[in-house]
């Protein structure tokens, strides 16, 4: 527990930090290469804090720790090389790359926390299958995003794949609640009318 509130507190620290910073920027700020750097240093923490957040959650329940951690570590990573682009010598291809590869592989592992965290060991076996084929588009797609980002090719084939990919998932996804909810019944305390 003591873990959880100390993540669960630095993500609204820097939801809070990135905030202040952005007011006080927009409000009083002269717009230089430095506050524009500060600006964007706080917001990028901010997102990559909410991104490591079903992670935490995840962790925090005491399961699948591997995909927990490895979640957290994704964010982290992604969010120590968008700082270094936006700090580091301008116009590197391969840390503008590389900040594309975490942040995909970040995002996927975040869905997967996120649907993990929800799901239940008495949920019913079609949503544990919809939950691993979920976990295996998105790894799926994201190893597509990331051939388009380091390969660009210049064929729309995976442009298509991706797109297709992501639809994929978002259904998988969608349809493990729905699942769920069909095969759990009515809600207590409803009483079927005979008529």
């Amino acid at each position: 527990m003591k873990r959880r509130r100390m993540l669960l507190l630095g993500v609204a620290g820097l939801l809070c930090a990135a905030a202040v910073l952005a007011i006080g920027i927009l409000l009083v700020g002269r717009f230089d290469e430095t506050e524009r750097r500060v600006m964007a240093t706080t917001l990028l923490l901010a997102g990559y804090g909410v991104v490591s957040l079903p992670s935490v959650v995840l962790l925090d329940q005491g399961r699948r720790r591997p995909l927990a951690e490895g979640g957290i570590g994704l964010a982290a990573v992604a969010a120590a090389l968008a700082i270094v682009s936006v700090w580091g010598p301008s116009g590197s291809d391969a840390v503008g790359k590389s900040v594309g590869t975490a942040t995909v592989f970040a995002l996927a592992a975040a869905q997967a926390a996120g649907l993990a965290a929800r799901l239940r060991e008495d949920s019913p076996p079609l949503v544990h299958r919809l939950f691993a084929a979920s976990c295996v588009t998105a790894v799926i797609a994201a190893a597509t995003a990331v051939t388009l980002i380091w390969m660009q090719p210049s064929a729309s084939v995976y442009a298509r794949l991706l797109g297709a990919l992501v639809v994929l998932d978002l259904l998988l996804v969608a349809l493990q609640p729905v699942s769920a909810a069909l095969q759990s019944g009515p809600p207590h305390g409803v009483r079927h009318r005979h008529t």
